[in-house]
C-alpha cells in the first residue's frame, strides 16, 4: 500500500468567477431558507398573516381595519419574496409548483381584486403545519410519529375552521340560527357554527339560508368527516408500523436536494462517520444516508437533534434510478462505506463499492467521491475512475498504530484532529485571489498571526498533494491549502 496515491490528472477546480460567484450565492441563500431560525420566524410570520385576515374580517367598518389590512398585504408581500426564491434556487421549476402551488394560491390575496379572496391567506396554515411536522419528527417511536400526524390534521382542522368562518361572515344574511346571545353577524358566532358543524358532521346551531352557505357548511360536514377517517387510518397505520417494526422512509422532496452530502452504504463506522459530518459541516446542508437496513439506524434519532436536515432511505444505491431520484449530480459530495447488510463477504462488499464508485463517477464526473476499500487490490481500478478520496480501513489503522508506536504523543494529536466538534481539526480553504503570487512564508505567517491557524499541506490542481511545502513556495490561483484550526478558515 502506497504512502501516497499516484500522480493522475486532476480535474480542474474553479477560480472564482461571474457563475461560481452566483452558484455560491444559490447555496446560501438554500441555507438561510432551510435554517431552523428562518423556519421558525416564517411559521410565526403565517400565523401573524392569519391572524390578520380574521381581525381584519371582524373588524369590518371600524377605524382599525386599514391597519389589519396593511398588515395582511406586508406579510403576503414577504410570502411572495420567499416564494421567489424558492422558485430561483429551484433545480427543477416543476417540482417547485408541484410542491408550492397551495402557497402561490396563499399570496394571491397580495394581488386581490376581490376583498373575499382574503380568505386564500388561510391556505398557508398548510405550510405551517409542514414545517412542524419536521420538527415533530425529531421525536421518534410510535408517541412521535402519532404526534406528526396529529400536528397535520389540527392544521387541517383549524384552516377549515377559519376558512368556513370566514366564508360566512362575508356572505352576510347567509344562515339563520340562535347564536347563543351572539350577534349572528359576527365573526366569532359564524366560528363556533364551523367548529360544532365540523366535528358533528351535520348543520348545529343553525340553517343554511342561502346557496353560499349550504355550500360552505356542506363542505365543513365533508372536511369533518374527511379529517377524523384520516385520523383513525393514521393512528392504524402507526400501531401497525409499531407491531411490524418496519422502518421509516424518511425522505422529503428529494427532487429539492442540492449541494448536499451523499451517504451510500451503512457499518459500524457510520454513525462516528456522521458525528463528525453533523459537528464539522455547514449547519443547512441536507446528508441523505441510503442503505438497505431494514430498519433505520437508532443513532440517527440522537444526531437528528443537532442537524434536523438529516434524512435516511432505504434503497439499493447501486441502481442508477435511485442515484438519480436522489439528485447525485447535485450533490457536494458522496461518501460510500463498505456496506455491512446481508451478512456479505469480503469481496462482495468490495464489489459493491467499487460497482456504485464507478456509477456515481460515470453520472457526475465532477463530483468529489470518497469510498472505503476493505481490500487495497481494487485502489487502483478507483482512481482510474477519478475518485479522490479512497480509504483502505485496515492499511489506515495498520499505519496509525505503527506511528504511534514510533512516536509518542502521536495518538493524542491525531485524535485532536480528527475531531472537528472539540478542538483543532483539519479544514481546506480555497486561496482568495489577494494572496496569488504569495509565498508559503507570507501565508503561513498570516494564517498563525489571524487565525491561529497552521498550514499543513498544499493541494495545486494537476498535482499531488504536497504537505509541508517550502516556505519560497510561490501561490498560484487554484490552489487549495489545508490547514490546522479551531474552525473553519476565511481568508
Amino acid at each position: 500500500m502506497p504512502n501516497a496515491p499516484p500522480d493522475r490528472p486532476r480535474r480542474p477546480i474553479r477560480t472564482q468567477g461571474p457563475g461560481t460567484r452566483v452558484e455560491r450565492l444559490r447555496q446560501r441563500v438554500e441555507r438561510f431558507l432551510h435554517h431552523p431560525k428562518t423556519e421558525l420566524v416564517l411559521i410565526v410570520l403565517i400565523l401573524v398573516a392569519v391572524g390578520a385576515v380574521l381581525a381584519e374580517e371582524a373588524s369590518r367598518g371600524r377605524p382599525s381595519q386599514w391597519l389589519f389590512s396593511l398588515l395582511s398585504d406586508l406579510t403576503a408581500g414577504l410570502f411572495a419574496v420567499e416564494l421567489s426564491l424558492r422558485f430561483w434556487i429551484a433545480p427543477r421549476k416543476r417540482d417547485f409548483f408541484a410542491r408550492y402551488w397551495i402557497d402561490i394560491l396563499a399570496v394571491v390575496p397580495l394581488f386581490r381584486p376581490l376583498r373575499l379572496l382574503r380568505v386564500l391567506m388561510l391556505l398557508r396554515l398548510f405550510r405551517a403545519g409542514s414545517l412542524l411536522q419536521r420538527r415533530t419528527r425529531l421525536l421518534r417511536g410510535m408517541l412521535g410519529r402519532t404526534m406528526s400526524e396529529i400536528a397535520v390534521l389540527s392544521t387541517a382542522s383549524a384552516a377549515m375552521v377559519l376558512a368556513g368562518a370566514v366564508l360566512l361572515h362575508a356572505v352576510q344574511g347567509s344562515m339563520a340560527y340562535d347564536a347563543g346571545g351572539l350577534d349572528p353577524a359576527s365573526l366569532e358566532a359564524t366560528a363556533w357554527f364551523a367548529l360544532y358543524t365540523l366535528v358533528g358532521g351535520e348543520p348545529i346551531g343553525g340553517v343554511p339560508i342561502s346557496p353560499a352557505g349550504r355550500w360552505v357548511t356542506f363542505g365543513l360536514m365533508l372536511g369533518g368527516l374527511t379529517v377524523f377517517g384520516v385520523f383513525i387510518g393514521a393512528v392504524s397505520a402507526t400501531m401497525t408500523a409499531a407491531l411490524s417494526q418496519r422502518g421509516n422512509l424518511d425522505m422529503h422532496y428529494m427532487g429539492d436536494l442540492s449541494e448536499h452530502i451523499l451517504v451510500c452504504g451503512w457499518n459500524t463506522a457510520g454513525a462516528t462517520m456522521l458525528r463528525e459530518l453533523v459537528g464539522g459541516g455547514p449547519p443547512g446542508r441536507a446528508i441523505v444516508i441510503v442503505c438497505e437496513e431494514e430498519e433505520e439506524p437508532p443513532e440517527l434519532a440522537t444526531l437528528r437533534a443537532q442537524h434536523d436536515r438529516l434524512y435516511f432511505l432505504r434503497a439499493d444505491y447501486t441502481r442508477v434510478e435511485v442515484l438519480e431520484t436522489l439528485s447525485v449530480k447535485r450533490a457536494s459530495g458522496v461518501i460510500i462505506l463498505s456496506d455491512k447488510h446481508g451478512n456479505r463477504g469480503y469481496p462482495d462488499r468490495d464489489a459493491r463499492t467499487v460497482l456504485t464508485a464507478l456509477t456515481i463517477e460515470r453520472m457526475a464526473p465532477g463530483i468529489f467521491v470518497c469510498a472505503e476499500l476493505i481490500n487495497s487490490q481494487h485502489e487502483d481500478l478507483l482512481r482510474m475512475a477519478g475518485v479522490e478520496a479512497v480509504v483502505i480501513r485496515d492499511w489506515y489503522a495498520g499505519a496509525l498504530m505503527g506511528s504511534i508506536g514510533r512516536s509518542r504523543g502521536v495518538s493524542a494529536v491525531i485524535s485532536d484532529l480528527l475531531t472537528p466538534s472539540a478542538g483543532n481539526a483539519l479544514h481546506s480553504v480555497e486561496l482568495p485571489r489577494r494572496l496569488v503570487g504569495k509565498s508559503v512564508l507570507v501565508v503561513q505567517h498570516e494564517l498563525k498571526q489571524d487565525h491561529e491557524a497552521v498550514l499543513v499541506s498544499l493541494d495545486r490542481p494537476g498535482e499531488a498533494s504536497r504537505v509541508n511545502p517550502p516556505s519560497d513556495e510561490l501561490l498560484c490561483a487554484g490552489d487549495r491549502l489545508v490547514v490546522i484550526a479551531h474552525a473553519a478558515v476565511k481568508l
